[in-house]
Order: C-alpha cells, then structure tokens, then sequence
C-alpha cells in the first residue's frame, strides 16, 4: 500500500466528521409550505380506499368527482354547463360480461348431434348479441361483399340462416396480388354488419389458415370487446369441427380458400342437413361518466379567449382493463397516475382564483374521465366544447407528474447542491414560441429537461391538438407502479410535484395574459386520422415519447397476455415497421396505427440488437363513445 493511499485511509474519519457537519448544519424544514400540504391532503383523498381507484365502472370516481367540483365552488369558479353544473356527463359502454348460459349444439344430416366444448372446441365472441337461434347452416366464405365484385353473399340466401364465416381476407399474405382494401373488409364488426343486414340469425366465425397457425387459438371473450356489437349471437369455432360438418359434401376449409386465392371467386354454399343451435348470455350496460370543469373568466380584451389547463382523473378501480397486475381485483390506487395531475390541477386553480384583479384569457381548468379507455372524455369535450375551440389558445395537460426523480448522490445531497428533476416536456413543436418558452422558465427551474415536439402522445392533450390547437405535456416518467395496486400517495414526491406546479403556473400565465396567442404549427406525422381514442392497441408501454429521434419506438414494456406480447414483442425491442409503413417516433407509430383496423393481423418489424424481427400482431380495436 503507498503513503498516498495510508494518509487518504487515515483522513477518511475526519472527512466524514466534516461532512456530517455540514449536512447537520443544513435545518430541516419544520413544517411542509402550505402548497404541499394542500396538495398532500388532495392526493391522500384522491388516492384513498373511498376513491376505490376511480375506475369509471366504480362509485369511487364519483366521489373523486365531487371532491374535484366542492373545491372548484370554493375557489369560486364558475361552473361550465348551462344548468349551472361541473359535469359534463357522456355515456360510456361498459364492460360485456357472460353470464351463466351460453352453448353450441349442431345437429347434421346423418341425425348426429355434436355438443361443443366452450373455451375448447368453441368460444363466444366479445362481440356477441344475446339470445338464442336455432337455424339451418350456410358457408359465406370471408363474409365480404364489396359491390360490384368479390361478394362472398352472391347466389346464397342467408336470411335466418347460422352463417359460418372465416376471418381476414383471401389472398392475406399475397403481396404481389392482393385482396383490395383488407382494411375496410377483414374486421370482425365489418362481417357481422354484412351478415347481419341480410338478416342472418346468427354467426359462427373461424380461424383462417393464417389465423389459424398451428394451434388454430380461440379468441377470448376479451377480445374485440367493444361498445359496437352485435343484435345475433356471435361464437367462433375450430377449424376441425367446420371441415366435420363439411364431410359430406367432400369440403375442406383449406382447399376452399386455396381455390379463392387462385381466381378471387367466392365458394359460398348451404349446408342441407346442418342446424346449428346458439344460445348467448351477456349483459352489456351503459353509464354515464363525467368531466369535471370550472371556469375563471378573463378579464379585458383577451378575455373571449380560452386557454385549458387539464388532467385526467379516472384510473383503473380494482384492476379495470389496462391493469398490470392481471387477475388483481385490488385497488389501483392511481396516485401518481393520474391523482398527481388532478391534484396539481386543483392547487392551479387555487392560486390563479387568489389572484387579484387578473387580466387575460379565460382559464378552464378541466378534468377528463374515460382517458384510460382512450381518451373518450377530452375527445368528447372536443366534439363538445363549451367554449369555442378556434377562440381557445392552448391546452396544459399533466399526466403523471408526481414522481420527479432528483439526483440522488451522496454529494449532491451532502452539500445542498441544487439537483435537477427529470421532467418530459410534450408539445414544443406544437406553437411556435413554446420551446423558447420553456427554455425561459427553466432558467430559474434548473429541471433536466427531455423535450418532445409532438403535440400527440397517450394523454388528452393529443385530442385537443388534433384539432389545431397548441398544446403542452408534463409528465415525470414511467416508474415499476404503472398501473400497479402500488401507485400510492406515500410514493408521490410532493417537494417535487409542487415544483412542476410552479412551471406551469408560470407558463399559463405567460399564455393567458400574453398579447400574442400562440400559433398552431401542424405536424406532418401528427397522429391518427381518425378521432382521438380511435387507435387500436397492442397493449405496450412505450419507453419513451420522443419524437425527435428517427429509430423506432422503444417498447419499454409489454402487458401480460396482449397482443404484443402473443406475438413476441418483447421489453427493449424497437418497433420500426407496421403494415409496410416504416416507423420512425412515437407520433408515427399513432398515425400508421390510425390507418389500422382492431381485430385484423398486422405486419410488424421490431428491431432486437441488430437484427430485424417480422412478427404478426392483431391489435384490440379501441373502445368507443357515443356523441
């Protein structure tokens, strides 16, 4: 050992004295500032058993609801609905749900009576009507009718008839001729619509030989599970048990669809002898849910101008779809996600009301329900705004933001130096002058800042940007809690999130009382065509939102039993191709996925290491709401 090394050994004691001193000599806070306590109680509240996770199908969220709107009175806000309430209800579907009968009989015309299996040899359809139908059996092959060509339902009649049908279309993986417009003809609720205007009775769907592979897999009722259904039952059935009732007249399902894709002519026939016998229970109910919103009006000559500052405060109840945890039936608390936005949402309303005489633009403060089922309450808000959308300025949204990650080193914390919080910020490509603007405020901030320049991402703010309005993203970053029964208050870092609380107030008022209102830059990789909400899914968790990077999007994780992870998608893989669309961000993977069709195989490319991995995934349609 050299001198250098003994000395430095010896000196270690009174480094460490001299250290405790320093840190002794820091003076712990006593007492939190008032914000956070404001903030602590709200969140502690939001996030509580009472609350039962504020899944939309709960009585919690009600409550979370009312405890949004008494504060809003409070303060003084002016309640947004005409009839002089904070909520603006929407009706939502709720979940299907089976109930105790539910059976397949087939009688054939040797006098055989074959009786299924459920979940074996046959499984209900998400998509199912309920009741009972006992009819003769017709083969309508892909179940297409395009008019003026392929027409699978041309010289069969399928009135009160068990219509047998096979899933995607011929020729799927012919690229070189194929079968025109999949998009529009493969999905599920696309067959049934073209059975069920013919009057059919009821549908026995099947695997194609694509779909089939070498396991010939049940949907599960879980899947294709929509507000959309059927008024017939909807099971599906093995390939086996189809080519058993095609025997006798010297059919198979495989040379069927072979001579299909030969020469696109449809090979539609009855079935004489054949009745099938359908009984489907399932309830399915719909609720109301609710936004909650208050308004500040302006004052002075901006003050027909709108700017929202948003939150989302459903979460997942007691392990709702989107859960993590699969099979938990335990509370989802949501603190962070989203208790910690709606929290910061009512501690902004508080300090923008205790200002006086404020001049500018009115201020909506708004918290969104059914944003775990795909944005379904900003989207409604923005199909009915209560204030005019081309006098609204921009949208604030927090998501997420109460776990800032601060430097944890040993040095940072034994001298006080000043520690950078990690903090995401969306939208800066969304207006001209909004990076600008953040690089201003966090001068003072001193966050560690990732930018993104997308104004669309997983949250609400993409529903507002999508029709052309200029929007902002806070969000603190995934953690292991994500949608866990452990997203509780006690992990939330209040210092933190008042911290991120103070930009945004700093930014709002930047924008509600600056002269200049900020202008719309459009994306030309800006999302889906369709409404927000409309995008199937594959069930992942995207690593990141950046959509300043050009390599893919990185799967940060993937749920249990999805599509995604059905089809070998796996944690660190980058998504870089879908449906023969190259993927470049996140904002690129929302647009070609808003081209998609829930319910249909898609093409992906995922990059693992360096190699290029092909892999077939058939996202879940999204959920929908009524107008």
């Amino acid at each position: 050992m050299s001198r250098f090394s003994r000395h430095f050994l010896l000196g270690l004691p009174l480094l460490a004295a001299a250290i405790f001193a320093i840190v002794q000599a820091v003076p712990a806070a006593e007492t939190l500032d008032p914000s956070v306590e404001r903030m602590k109680k709200d969140i502690f509240f939001l996030a509580s058993d009472q609350c039962e996770g504020r899944g939309v199908e709960t009585e919690g969220i009600n409550k979370a609801a009312d405890h949004i709107a008494g504060i809003f009175k409070e303060l003084g806000l002016k309640p947004a609905m005409a009839d002089g309430s904070y909520f603006q209800p929407f009706p939502i579907a709720g979940s299907a749900k089976l109930g105790a009968t539910n059976k397949l009989t087939l009688k054939g015309p040797l006098g055989q009576e074959i009786m299924p299996v459920i979940n074996k040899q046959f499984a209900v359809s998400g998509l199912t009507g309920k009741g009972l139908a006992s009819k003769e059996v017709v083969f309508a092959g892909y179940g297409i009718s395009i008019p003026h060509g392929y027409d699978d339902f041309a010289g069969i009649d399928v009135k009160e008839k068990i219509v047998i049908m096979m899933r995607q279309t011929p020729r799927v993986k012919n690229k070189f001729m194929p079968f025109p417009d999949p998009q529009t003809y493969a999905p599920l609720i696309a067959k049934i619509q073209a059975a069920e205007s013919r009057k059919a009775a009821g549908i026995l769907f099947v695997n194609d030989r694509d779909m089939a592979g070498p396991d010939d897999l049940l949907m599960d009722f879980s899947y294709a599970r929509g507000s959309s259904a059927a008024s017939v039952p909807v099971f599906q059935v093995r390939r086996a048990l189809v080519d058993q009732m095609m025997a006798p007249y010297d059919k198979r399902l495989e040379d069927i669809e072979a001579d299909i894709d030969f020469d696109l002519k449809p090979r539609s026939f009855a079935m004489p002898g054949w009745t099938a016998t359908l009984e489907a229970s399932v309830t399915r109910t719909e609720f109301l849910v609710k936004n909650v919103i208050g308004v500040l009006e302006g004052k002075g000559p901006l003050a027909n101008e709108t700017i929202v500052i948003g939150a989302h405060y459903d979460h997942l109840g007691k392990g709702e779809i989107g859960s993590r945890s699969k099979g938990s039936k335990a509370i989802h608390y949501g603190a962070d996600d989203n208790g910690s936005g709606t929290t910061s949402i009512l501690e902004l309303a508080r300090r923008f009301t205790a200002m006086k005489d404020r001049e500018g633009r009115r201020i909506v403060f708004m918290t969104f329900s059914g944003e775990e089922r795909g944005l379904l309450g900003s989207a409604y808000y923005c199909r009915n705004p209560l204030f005019p959308l081309k006098d609204t300025v921009a949208m604030i949204n927090l998501d997420m933001v109460g776990r800032l990650r601060e430097d944890p080193s040993f040095w940072t914390r034994a001298f006080n130096y000043p520690r950078k919080g990690n903090l995401e910020v969306g939208g800066l490509g969304s207006a001209k002058n909004f990076e600008g603007l953040i690089d201003d405020m966090n001068k003072v901030y001193n966050f560690k800042i990732k930018k993104t320049r997308s104004g669309t991402g997983p949250s609400d703010h993409t529903s507002f940007y999508l029709k052309g309005i200029p929007v902002f993203f806070f969000f603190t970053g995934l953690h292991a809690e994500y949608h866990m029964p452990a997203d509780k208050p006690e992990t939330i870092n209040l210092e933190g999130m008042k911290k991120v609380v103070d930009m945004v107030q700093e930014v709002a008022v930047s924008i509600s009382s600056g002269k200049e209102k900020p202008v719309y830059v459009a994306s030309s990789n800006k999302g889906p065509s369709t409404s927000a909400g409309g995008v199937p899914t594959i069930r992942f968790m995207p690593g990141d939102y950046d959509d300043d990077q050009d390599k893919g999007v990185l799967v940060g994780g993937v749920f249990k039993e999805g599509p995604a992870d059905k089809a070998g998608i796996k944690e660190g893989d980058w998504i870089v191709e879908i449906a023969g669309q190259p993927v470049r961000n996140m904002a690129g993977y929302m647009k070609v996925m808003g081209g998609q069709k829930g319910g249909q195989p898609i093409d992906f490319v995922v990059k693992r290491g360096e190699k290029k991995v092909p892999l077939r995934v058939t996202p879940i349609p999204p959920t929908t709401v009524k107008n």
